[in-house]
């Protein structure tokens, strides 16, 4: 018997506790002081302010150098590095900033 699936229904359903595990992908425009261009940037629900500091870094690394101290601004507030994406209040294609030192 050959059973035929969308990929998006699943056989049983997961255990809570790995439920509680899976975090949806949040695109976000970041944007590197001294850089030319912003770029899109995929953040975990549960990623760090510092964490999406430092993806972007990465991502910007070919035309501008990272620091090792860096804010992000959001808002024109400058965000706890300790705050998850979600709680620093970050939806889906807003605009951040990282500005070295």
């Amino acid at each position: 018997m050959v059973a035929t699936t969308t990929g998006s229904e699943l056989e049983k359903p997961l255990p809570p506790s790995v439920a509680r595990r899976i975090f949806m992908a949040i695109p976000l425009y970041g944007f590197m002081q001294g850089d030319t261009i912003g770029l899109l940037i995929l953040a975990e629900e549960a990623d760090t302010v510092q964490t999406l500091g430092r993806k972007l870094q990465d991502a910007a690394s070919i035309r501008v150098q990272g620091s090792e101290q860096f804010q992000v601004v959001y808002n024109d507030q400058t965000l706890n590095p300790a705050l998850t994406v979600v709680q620093a209040g970050l939806q889906a294609l807003d605009r951040f900033d990282v500005i070295p030192g």
